[in-house]
């Protein structure tokens, strides 16, 4: 303990005195930086879409299903099994009482034979009743989804920590059961679309650069609000939590502007209350590819000079103030320090359009 303490407190001032010899630099000359761009570019600002599959899954453990043309019900195995089946329905997002239905006699012809066509020419429409648990009913689907996220981040070393809101568009698709798809149709929700509000803070490392790419293990935690669709008076407290685990694969066109790919994948689930006390939990975990740009403000301005083309970052004096300061000569979207022939890597009489003039063969 004592070794890390003491290594800390050496890393620590070594920072400290190399940005002192840095900060030292413009203090000998008086060169002018702004304090507000030099505090605003210490943020970076991302924007981002793209596309993500949702798996909306969920299994009636400790349930009863139930099903005929019209209906397909839920009840907990916590209530006794009768002649009447009283179930509830709509148990994806607002559960509700669903209409009392009379049980046949299961004991009776076609239910000895319910996988014989000749007998039930339309098993999806008659009367079938069975305990998920003893079946291993589940049902699952992939919904589509289009987010649309935004966030700071403030960077040290190889280091980040932020802030971030996120929209998703979900496009709903029928959940197919895991067992007898023979006999139980695809449940379908009762919304064809919904949405999910976003607000997290993040974590970041960089672990990794090649050439003009930087590898960022980025961990996303915070709260996922549904949209209107799904009743939130009946979701359990404390089940809109989430995780997001992902890598930014970032192309650096300059020092204050960078491409951004971030695949990654997304944890996420909630629990519906019954109005009998029981619960149902439903995952909604995605993978998600998003494409977006970010950007740190400069902190230091373009050259205000019109006949000034050094590509480097350099100091002039102002011509308003009369005094030094540092200026780049590209705009954010180029590197700032280019040295020679950066900005036109192939020689004029090698470009293609030039190339037939000097070799015509």
């Amino acid at each position: 303990m004592r070794r890390l303490f003491i290594f800390v407190c050496t890393f620590l001032m070594a920072y400290q005195w190399s940005a002192a010899q840095a900060q030292d630099i413009y203090q000998k000359y008086d060169i002018y930086r702004s304090p507000f761009r030099v505090l605003a570019n210490k943020i970076g600002w991302t924007v981002s879409t793209g596309y993500a599959a949702t798996n909306y899954k969920h299994d009636l453990a400790g349930f009863y299903f139930y099903q005929d043309g019209e209906n397909q019900l839920i009840l907990s195995k916590q209530n006794e099994l009768g002649p009447v089946f009283s179930g509830y329905q709509h148990w994806m997002s607002n559960p509700t009482a669903g209409e009392e239905v009379n049980l046949d006699d299961v004991f009776d012809v076609p239910y000895d034979y319910l996988e014989n066509p000749v007998n039930n020419p339309d098993l999806r429409n008659r009367q079938f009743i069975g305990d998920a648990d003893t079946m291993g009913l589940s049902f699952s689907s992939i919904a589509s989804t289009v987010p649309v996220m935004a966030s700071a981040h403030y960077d040290f070393q190889k280091f980040r920590i932020g802030l971030g809101f996120q929209y998703e568009r979900h496009y709903m698709t029928p959940l197919k059961p895991s067992v007898y798809q023979e006999v139980i149709r695809p449940y379908e929700p009762d919304f064809k679309q919904t949405h999910y509000i976003k607000y997290f803070g993040m974590m970041g490392y960089e672990f990794y650069e090649f050439w003009d790419y930087t590898f960022v293990l980025e961990v996303q935690l915070g709260r996922a609000k549904p949209g209107k669709e799904i009743n939130t008076n009946a979701i359990g407290i404390g089940q809109n939590f989430y995780t997001n685990i992902g890598v930014n694969i970032e192309h650096n066109l300059s020092e204050y502007f960078r491409v951004v790919i971030r695949p990654s994948y997304d944890i996420k689930s909630y629990v519906i209350n019954l109005p009998d006390a029981s619960s149902i939990r439903h995952t909604n975990s995605a993978f998600m590819v998003q494409v977006g740009i970010s950007i740190n403000i400069p902190e230091i301005p373009r050259s205000p000079m019109a006949s000034d083309h050094v590509q480097l970052k350099h100091v002039i004096t102002d011509p308003a103030s009369g005094r030094l300061m540092e200026v780049r000569g590209q705009p954010m979207w180029k590197k700032q320090n280019p040295k020679v022939g950066e900005n036109h890597r192939r020689l004029w009489r090698y470009k293609l359009k030039n190339r037939r003039k000097i070799d015509p063969y």
